[in-house]
Formats: structure tokens, sequence, C-alpha cells
């Protein structure tokens, strides 16, 4: 039997644990029983309060008790004693969705499921034996669960998987911080001087045709490496680690020296754009968590392949740097022409006006995980307090038809959410592709690197927790109709039975009424 969460796998067996508690509770003590002394003194005193014959009174009241004991002894057999049915915690089986990032998800079931909860969870019991008319509606909801999602066409990407991994990301190595902020004071703020100073080279006009205006506000500026008074005209100030010493190059002025360093002073687009020892390849190789099975940049490959390489990596690469944070260095460390300061205090309006766009963006995704968190874990606690509480409710409702199909009505409801959750996902896939078409623009938005879209990330945020908490509660809604037409269709079925039967014990009692009137005619005659 399928699950829709790692914790249903334990909340499931814990559920039906505690209902056996409480259920062998209930037959110790003897409550069990109350319900059909409830029905017996229930249906004499209302026969007793109908103003009717006593003959026809008495016909009603057999009739009422005979459908109350038979459906009470029904609803007891099928939804309290656990006979025949038995959940196993190794067939209860959880599959993660399928992506691009994962196509063949690890199978996970409740004797490993390769989850934290094994640990918290270790001793969950094994098997467990169950009312027969629960485990068939706990195995039909599991089953169109299963063939609904099966029948999806098109599957999902794992977009917001990769977003969140985004939004976390961090450079975990302090050297490489270290290094990426002596790039920004050393190369960066030097050539954005030159740039901002001087007409753009020819060179680096194409470059901004091709990469965007917005080229020069980042340290891997293709405008800066491509115009040749930029970053290949300026050098490290010191030796940087990974780069010989070139005494014939940029290192000439060390060759006299009675120490000589351990490594060399490369030119800024040298120091970024090497493939060995790079600051580029290091940062788009080394930004995101380095303990997961797959790593952010191993999944931006898969997920974004149709991407040019060069364009992931700066992508990995901006990231990396928005997470080490640079910034400028202190006076003395600064070049001596300062005119570079007016440049960026001019850029200032614009930095205000983009935070005031992007801050709705920034309170949707905040409030959108810890909402799908929640939802997604409270959905196995929530079946796990039904099934706990079924024997009680059993009890307390008399074993009536009623209670048999409402709940499982709530157990299929409940259980149907998952599948709400797997259809918002698939919108919410679907919505990305259409609001940003081209491969391009949706690996930037998915890294957090576009600020001018705000509004759209916004809307497919706010959607996707729409969709979360409407779809759960449009069905659970719906579901409810349908819970009215139930009680309302069992009550007029056991009132018809009721009525027949009555009105059948009428008849006989006529019958027999006047087969006694001509027979005591007969012998007064003989």
């Amino acid at each position: 039997m399928s699950v829709d969460s790692y914790l249903e796998l334990f909340t499931t067996m814990y559920g039906w644990a505690f209902a056996g508690i409480i259920r062998d509770v209930l037959v110790d003590t003897g409550i069990i029983f109350l319900p059909f002394l409830f029905i017996v003194l229930g249906t004499w005193l209302k026969a007793h309060e109908m103003s009717v014959t006593d003959r026809a009174d008495a016909a009603w009241m057999i009739r009422k008790m005979e459908v109350e004991f038979w459906t009470a002894i029904f609803v007891l057999a099928f939804c309290f004693t656990p006979v025949g049915t038995t959940l196993q915690n190794v067939n209860l089986y959880y599959t993660p969705p399928a992506t691009k990032l994962n196509a063949a998800p690890v199978v996970a079931n409740g004797a490993s499921s390769d989850s934290t909860y094994d640990a918290a969870f270790g001793s969950v019991p094994q098997q467990l034996s169950l009312p027969p008319w629960w485990f068939a509606v706990m195995s039909l909801s599991s089953g169109i669960n299963d063939a609904v999602k099966g029948g999806i066409a098109g599957g999902l990407s794992g977009f917001r998987e990769v977003e969140e991994m985004a939004r976390t990301a961090a450079v975990e190595d302090p050297t490489l911080r270290a290094e990426v902020q002596r790039f920004f004071n050393e190369c960066y703020l030097p050539a954005r001087t030159r740039f901002l100073q001087d007409v753009p080279s020819a060179a680096a006009a194409a470059a901004l045709s091709t990469w965007g205006e917005a080229d020069p506000d980042w340290i891997g500026s293709h405008a800066f490496q491509a115009d040749p008074d930029l970053y290949p005209s300026i050098y490290a100030s010191a030796g940087v680690p990974g780069f010989a010493l070139d005494v014939a190059g940029g290192d000439a002025d060390m060759d006299a020296n009675s120490v000589v360093p351990a490594y060399g002073r490369p030119t800024c687009l040298e120091w970024w754009t090497d493939t060995d020892t790079g600051l580029r390849t290091r940062l788009a190789s080394g930004v995101g968590a380095s303990y997961l099975p797959t790593t952010l940049p191993e999944k931006v490959a898969l997920l974004f392949s149709t991407v040019a390489a060069e364009e992931r990596e700066d992508g990995l690469a901006r990231l990396a740097m928005g997470r080490a944070n640079p910034s400028i260095a202190p006076e003395t460390m600064l070049p001596d022409d300062r005119s570079w300061y007016q440049a960026l205090i001019a850029a200032a309006p614009d930095v205000a006006g983009m935070a005031g766009m992007v801050n709705k963006a920034v309170h949707t995704q905040a409030a959108r995980f810890p909402i799908i968190q929640y939802a997604t874990l409270a959905q196995p606690l929530i079946l796990m307090g039904i099934y706990m509480f079924l024997p009680l409710i059993l009890v307390f409702g008399r074993y009536s038809l009623a209670v048999m199909f409402l709940g499982a009505l709530a157990i299929f409801t409940v259980k149907s959410w998952a599948l709400m959750w797997y259809i918002a996902a698939w919108l919410d896939e679907h919505l990305w592709v259409a609001m940003y078409p081209s491969a391009e623009t949706l690996f930037h938005n998915v890294l957090h690197l576009e600020f001018d879209s705000a509004l759209k990330r916004t809307t497919l945020n706010t959607l996707l927790v729409g969709l979360y908490l409407g779809l759960p509660l449009i069905w659970s809604g719906m579901m409810g109709w349908a819970s009215l037409h139930v009680v309302h269709g069992i009550d007029m079925m056991k009132q018809s039975a009721i009525g027949a039967g009555m009105a059948a014990g009428q008849t006989g009692t006529h019958i027999a009424g006047g087969a006694l009137s001509r027979f005591g005619r007969a012998l007064r005659r003989g």
C-alpha cells in the first residue's frame, strides 16, 4: 500500500497501533456493548411516545430494533473488529515524484525509509491487524492517488527544488570567500572605475550588446573581460594561490628579489577565467551544500542542459558572489583615482527602487516554504488522528452506517490532499515555463539572478501557496456535499426498511385479527 510522504510511513502504523490500544480498552471495560443497550432503550422510548395503537407500536418497535441491531452488528464486524486484514510495516511504501533531477527515485518503505524518521520512530510496530472496511478504504484511496498521478502527462522538472537550493546556497570555503573579496577590490573596482570614466571600447560595446546593459554590475562582466584596457591589463596586487610565478611576464619585477614569492600575480582576466584555478570555475562549483548527494551545480546541469555551459557557470558564479558578499575595501586599499565613488553614489536611487520592487517577492518567497512544509507535514498527522479515534467514534455513533461512510469519506478526503498538492506542483512548473519561455530567462529566475521580473515571481509564489491551500479546501468542501447526501440516503434507507416492516406488521396484525374473529364466530354458531 502506498503512502504520500516519509512521515506517513510511520504515522499510519502508529495511528492504527493507538487505535488498537483504544479498542482494547473499550473491549475490556465492556463499553463496546453500550450502543446495543442504547438501541434497546432508545427504540422502546420512541415507540412508547408514538401515538399509535398498541399492536402497531409493537410492530414498529420490533422492526426498528431489528434494523438497528443488524446494522450495529454489521458495522461492528467490518469497522471495529480487526479480522482478516493485516497491515505490515514493510508493505507500506513511499515513492517520491519523479523529476528530471531524479528520474528513478528510490522507493522507501516503513522498515527503511532512508530518512531521519528512522531514528525518531525506530520502534514502529511491524504488523497490525485492521478492520477490513478501513483497510479497503485506505487501499482504494492510495490506488486512486497513484493512478491519477501516473496519468498526469508531463511530469515534474524540479524548478522549485533548484530554486530552494539556490535561495539557501552559500559559499562554505572561507578561503574562496576571501579570494572573492580580493578580486572585488583588486580587479572589479578599478575596472569599473575606468569603464565609467571612459567611452566603452568596441570590444566592450559588443559584449554589452550580447550580454545586456546590466553586465558591468557584477565581477564577471564580459565587457570587462573583452576590453583590453580592463581585466586583461589589470593585475592582482599580490600573489594568488594556484598561479605560478611568471618572471618573464607580469612578475618580472620579482626576479631580482632575494625572496621569491610562492605565487604569481595573474591578470584579472586570467584570475577569473583560468579553467583550473580561475575564480569563476571555483565559484560555480563551490556554491551550495557539498554534503548533499547531488550538489546545486550538478542539478543545474541536469535541469538546464539546453543552456550554454558558459552561461550556467556565469549564473552559478553570480549566485556565489552574492553569497560571498564582497564589500568595498578600506581607503588604503583603493586606487588613487576616486571618481568611481561618484558613480556608485549615482547608482543609489536605482538600488533603492530595486529594493522596493522586490520587497513583495521576498515576503512571498519567505512565506511559501513554511506554508508548504506545514501543510505536507500536517496531512499525515491528521490521518493519524483519524485512524486513532475511529474506535471511539464508532462506539459513540452507536455503530451506525452514517459513521461508517463518513469515516471512509474523511480518510479518502485527507489522503487526496497529497494528490491536490501534486496537481498544484504540476501547474506551478507549467506556469514557470509560460512566464519564462526561454531556457536562459528561466535559468536566471530560478537562481534568483533577475530582479526586473520580481512581479512574475511574486505572482508564481502567491499562486503556488493559493493552490496548496485552496485545492484541498475546495476538495474538502465538495466532499462535504457528498457526506450530506450519504447521511440523508442512509437515513432514508433505514426509514424505508422500518416503514415497510411496520406496514407489514400492521397488515399481519389485521389479518390475524380477522382470522381470530371469524374463528370465534364459527365457534359461537357451533
